[in-house]
């Protein structure tokens, strides 16, 4: 099944916008000690009293703070023990600095792919005296990088380089 590249580019901006609100929340440290322990200390409720709302040991609560703390827990346990202590949990993957939306890692890695192709056709045509040096070559990388991205062209995703060495993203 072939994909609809319009749809893709659809699908994305419609997360941009859901995402907008979280993207500056991107540096924001997760307390040492978890989000559970945090949350159940500032609203001054001790374990004891949060294992009687889930209905479970004592043990079990501090058992699930040292997992969540060590990034262990899973969302589905994180989500119940929030309602429990009338709280909602709310997660985003949100792109990472230097990245300021999913647009700019797209293109990102277009550029990536467009620099490594011209690079290699670069690289043969020096090898026949031909080549047209570094500067010349950067309106070839633009125009190539968003040629990849307007097709968004699959191989931009692709983990190993092309053409033999080390590719850089």
């Amino acid at each position: 099944m072939k994909t609809n590249k319009k749809n893709i580019v659809n699908q994305r901006q419609i997360i941009e916008r859901k995402l907008k609100p979280w993207v500056n929340l991107r540096d924001a440290e997760i307390p040492p000690s978890g989000w559970i322990k945090a949350i159940r200390g500032a609203l001054g409720l001790n374990t004891r009293q949060l294992a009687e709302h889930l209905g479970v040991e004592h043990s079990a609560i501090l058992r699930l703070e040292q997992r969540e703390s060590r990034g262990k827990a899973t969302l589905g346990l994180i989500n119940k023990v929030a309602h429990a202590m009338s709280c909602k949990l709310i997660y985003a993957i949100v792109p990472v600095h230097p990245y300021k939306d999913l647009e700019a890692i797209v293109e990102n890695r277009a550029k990536a792919l467009a620099r490594e192709l011209i690079n290699r056709v670069d690289h043969s045509m020096q090898l026949e005296s031909q080549g047209s040096g570094q500067a010349e070559s950067q309106k070839p990388i633009e125009r190539l990088a968003y040629d990849l991205k307007s097709k968004m062209d699959s191989r931009i995703w692709n983990k190993r380089p092309l053409f033999g060495g080390k590719r850089k993203s």
